[in-house]
């Protein structure tokens, strides 16, 4: 008999965001992401009607990953708990995974921000992105963005416990969150869950807004 495998997914809540970026400082603290461009969990705001509308997403691990599929060398995986990540001795920077993706994750460091490279690797700057913090989950803890969210507006678990635990949220989409998408609008079935804030709310805003 076949074991039925788990997806692991995010959970985030627009209503108690207060932008304050504990989580993407977090993520880069615990993932040793030097300062610059490349950032795993980026945090921004969205502003519509005079309402602001925050987000914080790191990869989606998706369960179609487009990142996944179009890899030549087979750098990306996939783990039977849905947990997808690169092994940058693989990559050889093809780059199309970064095209593929439509929220832009996969990430290629500047020699500022990376300046030194493992003799393993075939590229100076191997593709990089979220990997949930599998690390972590291997030792029964959340991943650094969940466990250092002030107001609990994130949150991590199977996808089944997500979708029994917060019964309003809803699974990314490009209808209700066009802002999340930066290459295209294809359906990868994110692996994230979002209650949405539908009232308009002036509330304090991340310097990092797009309209």
């Amino acid at each position: 008999m076949a074991i039925e495998k788990i997806q692991y997914a995010f959970y985030f809540d627009q209503t108690r965001c207060m932008s304050c970026n504990s989580c993407t400082v977090a993520c880069k603290d615990w993932n040793q992401v030097e300062p610059g461009p490349v950032a795993w969990r980026k945090q921004f705001t969205y502003e519509k009607d005079g309402g602001f509308f925050p987000l914080s997403m790191g990869c989606n691990h998706c369960e179609e990953p487009a990142c996944k599929n179009v890899c030549p060398y087979n750098a990306i995986i996939k783990t039977d708990d849905g947990i997808v990540y690169v092994n940058r001795d693989l990559c050889q920077g093809a780059l199309s995974c970064i095209s593929a993706c439509p929220f832009a994750k996969p990430q290629i460091a500047l020699d500022k921000q990376e300046p030194n490279a493992f003799e393993s690797w075939k590229v100076q700057h191997p593709m990089q992105k979220c990997d949930m913090c599998k690390e972590r989950l291997d030792k029964g803890e959340k991943p650094a963005c969940v466990a250092s969210c002030v107001g609990r507006a994130l949150d991590f678990g199977t996808k089944d416990y997500i979708l029994s635990t917060y019964r309003s949220a809803v699974q990314l989409n490009y209808s209700d969150f066009p802002y999340a998408y930066v290459n295209n609008t294809n359906d990868t079935k994110p692996s994230f869950y979002v209650k949405k804030k539908t009232s308009i709310s002036v509330t304090k805003a991340s310097s990092n807004y797009v309209k």
